[in-house]
């Protein structure tokens, strides 16, 4: 049966398939380093459900595009595809090698505060969480928190958090406050919610 299928914006490298996050990048060709390129575009060639997504696969890229890692991150966690003059920044959502958060996010030492986002849009910001030390310790608790990526968290309050790191850019993930799951599979632990439900007005 031949089907249309949407697919979400991805591209798959190493086993780890990451998702496209639209944000501006202040990053430049000194910045970057060759990593790969596109092997298959699966929009408009695969047709048939069931199809599973392999190395060098993307969404909406074509074969060719190049992609980059960014020197001041893992590019287990992020990665650019240079189309045309621009930079398209895709970071990991899910990884058969993770298991702990710090495997996903590369995080650490790079984060200046972090916002606590409206569910509905992702993007306006309800509160946010500026003192260092407990800035500290709330991405410590991430990078260390255990993973489990075939976790399914659908319910209770789902809020965004907002991770503004230091070189301008964001990391914005879904998170379950009853589960404390952040997005994809981070287990965190009752500190963390806490933590977040206590600055949320």
């Amino acid at each position: 049966m031949v089907v249309n299928i949407d697919w979400v914006n991805f591209i798959k490298f190493n086993g780890i398939t990451y998702l496209r996050e639209v944000q501006s990048l202040p990053y430049s060709e000194e910045d970057l380093q060759y990593f790969d390129e596109v092997q298959f575009r699966v929009e408009g060639n695969i047709t048939q459900l069931g199809y599973q997504i392999k190395n060098g696969d993307a969404a909406y890229l074509d074969k060719g595009t190049q992609i980059y890692s960014i020197r001041s991150y893992s590019p287990d966690f992020r990665l650019v595809a240079k189309v045309g003059t621009e930079l398209y920044l895709f970071e990991a959502d899910t990884s058969p090698d993770a298991r702990k958060g710090a495997d996903l996010l590369d995080i650490e030492g790079k984060v200046e505060y972090i916002g606590i986002n409206n569910p509905i849009d992702g993007k306006t910001e309800l509160a946010s969480i500026k003192e260092t030390g407990l800035v500290s310790r709330l991405v410590k608790m991430v990078l260390e928190a255990p993973v489990d990526q075939t976790f399914q968290s659908g319910e209770g309050d789902q809020l965004f958090i907002a991770f503004h790191l230091n070189d301008g850019t964001t990391v914005v993930r879904s998170f379950w406050s009853d589960t404390g799951q952040l997005s994809r599979g981070i287990l965190l632990p009752v500190e963390f919610r806490q933590a977040i439900k206590s600055a949320v007005p």
